[in-house]
């Protein structure tokens, strides 16, 4: 069994952390939760400041005795679900596969 010097190691994780891949993977990464981030949060203030300002409007009656404010949090829980389902499916399509390249990249210089 070989022994692999820490230098060499180090040098090879530094490697791959400077590399074009590398550098995609984080791109896209931070792509993906700057704008799951950016909805989710946009959502979360425009219910606030609603709430905040115009408290009226979460009164309106919509059907029986589902008013605005029960339908913002049903679609804010609802929306939780989606923005997580939109980010896991495109991780999984766009980071995945880089990732795994970079990974049997690692492995394979073993």
């Amino acid at each position: 069994m070989a022994t692999v010097s820490r230098t060499e190691v180090s040098d090879r994780y530094l490697a791959v952390y400077e590399s074009a891949r590398f550098a995609t993977l984080r791109r896209r990464s931070n792509a993906l939760i700057a704008w799951a981030s950016a909805l989710f949060y946009g959502w979360w203030l425009l219910v606030i400041f609603l709430a905040a300002f115009v408290p009226s409007f979460f009164r309106l009656r919509l059907v029986g005795p589902i008013n605005v404010g029960l339908l913002s949090v049903f679609l804010s829980l609802n929306f939780v679900v989606v923005v997580s389902a939109v980010y896991l499916r495109l991780a999984r399509t766009r980071l995945d596969p880089i990732s795994e390249q970079i990974q049997a990249d690692l492995e394979g210089d073993q």
